[in-house]
């Protein structure tokens, strides 16, 4: 009996020492993915701003980064639309009207994200979140040349690019 009251404690400091060891490899996984990104800080203000990241696991992940890719994304389309509906310079007009339809391929492709996760087709994934990925910066492309692209667009587009990224990663890491 006297075995028993001396291994409580040793049993109670593995438990602890187990629990804080998963903790510390889940806060891990977002670090591991978000150090793999383009743009870190913004895949880690993302990602740690969303409550469902803490203790993902990598399928979660895609999850909450499709979610956010999408609201991104529609939010640029809108932008984008602003933009359009305001401009008066015709080359602006004709940039603007082309990167809607960038932004609204943008928005169908991580749309159906979603079905390819759920599937466990990766690959599907990683393709479809690619082409998601060449939207914005084909609209980015549009303003080599004056007049400028909207400084809030091209922080939307570099935001969404980064965001995409994270997506790109996990359908990395889950094909292993």
């Amino acid at each position: 009996m006297t075995l028993s009251y001396n291994f409580a404690p040793f049993l109670i400091v593995v438990l602890l020492s187990i629990s804080s060891a998963l903790t510390s490899v889940r806060a891990d996984l977002v670090d591991d993915v978000c150090s793999k990104t383009q743009k870190p800080a913004i895949c880690l203000s993302a990602l740690r701003a969303d409550p469902r990241s803490k203790g993902a696991n990598l399928e979660s992940l895609a999850t909450i980064s499709i979610d956010i890719s999408l609201k991104n994304a529609q939010f640029t389309r809108d932008l984008v639309n602003k933009l359009l509906k305001q401009a008066t310079d015709p080359k602006l007009k004709t940039r603007y009207d082309s990167c809607l339809e960038n932004y609204n391929d943008a928005v169908d492709e991580i749309g159906g994200l979603p079905a390819f996760l759920k599937s466990k087709d990766y690959g599907g994934l990683n393709i479809h979140a690619s082409a998601a990925s060449d939207d914005p910066s084909t609209c980015d492309d549009n303003f080599s040349g004056p007049p400028a692209e909207a400084p809030q667009l091209k922080d939307a587009s570099d935001k969404l690019q980064g965001l995409i990224s994270i997506i790109l990663v996990v359908s990395n890491l889950l094909k292993g």
